[in-house]
């Protein structure tokens, strides 16, 4: 009984609902591991919904199976967007500098630096705030004596040519050299307005003197692991975003499922090739074949006589017919649509099903 039921799924996934079942589980699936998880969970989800199980359900074809991984690929790119712009759009925390002994005298120097609003258009006048506590500058230094805004569309630029930042990028520096001589904490503020839109991103330098070697000591506030930048501000809409990050998604999608999905169809290919050209030289190993519907083998007592050569050149001729008795002449002969190996008297194409030239069509 569960036999049964197992084949009538897999005939169910053949037919056309079936087909769109399939595809729409495989996007599912893929959208779901590369947006909430990450791309290397996505990888086995596209190759087991995308590729294996319609394998499995008798859906073999590559142009079909090639067609329904490009179908995916170019579905999940825009759909997975709709969450990375929802991430790139919200706020991201406070941080703060180092604490080890080479950059702070037991608790950060800057604290609780962010950048408000977080998004806002063209006309926003964004306010970067920083706290400093000069009590925590590092060792052999003096209290703080400039601090610098870096804002850029590169993560983590602090120049116009810095590392990981292709050339042209927008960068801006503010900076602010009239620090207070001060013990207590205090706060600074710059106010800038963007006017570009897109994702932006900012970091902050301070500078102290060493009272050692009577230079400048310079150190950044602790950003992202990558490129030791601070997401922020974003300037547009969502729609303005989404299309700014849609190009990449769309990258990264053919790169990371893309890839992976194709070269495993391809080895798929060529060992279905190299079995197919196996069962051909096995069929050419079995000889000719008997027409469909021919009477089988002939009785020992039934056999005809031999007819003449003339005769059997003029039943060849004429397919295997004379005058003289009945001779059934096969060859092979090469289909006109895929040229596979077929047999004289089939009316259809093994591989491709086409039909044969000679073949009975019917009244």
């Amino acid at each position: 009984m569960a036999q049964q039921s197992q084949r009538g799924f897999r005939r169910f996934l053949t037919t056309p609902g079936g087909r769109i079942l399939l595809l729409v589980v495989a996007v599912l699936a893929t959208f779901a591991s590369y947006a909430y998880i990450s791309f290397i969970i996505a990888i086995p989800a596209i190759l087991l919904f995308g590729l294996a199980l319609p394998i499995w359900a008798g859906l073999k074809r590559p142009r079909y199976l090639a067609l329904a991984g490009l179908a995916i690929i170019l579905t999940v790119a825009p759909v997975a967007n709709v969450v990375f712009t929802q991430e790139i759009l919200l706020p991201v925390g406070s941080t703060a500098s180092a604490t080890g002994a080479t950059f702070a005298n037991g608790t950060p120097l800057m604290q609780n630096a962010t950048v408000t609003p977080y998004t806002g258009s063209t006309s926003t006048n964004f306010t970067w705030t920083v706290t400093i506590f000069p009590g925590n500058h590092p060792l052999n230094n003096s209290t703080p004596v400039r601090i610098d805004l870096y804002i850029s569309t590169c993560p983590g630029a602090t120049s116009t040519t810095s590392p990981f930042c292709t050339s042209g990028y927008p960068f801006i520096q503010l900076e602010n050299d009239s620090l207070p001589n001060v013990t207590t904490p205090y706060t600074v503020r710059f106010h800038y307005q963007i006017g570009t839109v897109g994702i932006w991103s900012w970091q902050m330098g301070i500078y102290t003197n060493n009272s050692t070697t009577k230079k400048a000591f310079f150190q950044l506030l602790v950003g992202d692991p990558t490129y030791n930048g601070i997401e922020g501000p974003v300037v547009g809409s969502f729609a303005d975003i989404y299309f700014e990050l849609l190009p990449e998604v769309y990258f990264q999608d053919f790169l990371f499922l893309g890839v992976p999905f194709y070269c495993i169809l391809l080895v798929y290919m060529l060992f279905k090739n190299r079995e197919r050209r196996r069962k051909d030289a096995e069929r050419r190993a079995l000889g000719p074949v008997p027409p469909a519907g021919g009477a089988g083998p002939t009785p020992p007592g039934d056999q005809l006589a031999p007819l003449p050569s003339t005769s059997r050149a003029g039943a060849l001729a004429t397919g295997g017919a004379s005058t003289g008795g009945a001779v059934s002449a096969v060859a092979e002969l090469n289909c006109p649509k895929c040229n596979a190996v077929v047999y004289a008297g089939e009316k259809t194409c093994w591989k491709c099903g086409a039909t044969l030239p000679g073949a009975s069509k019917g009244p």
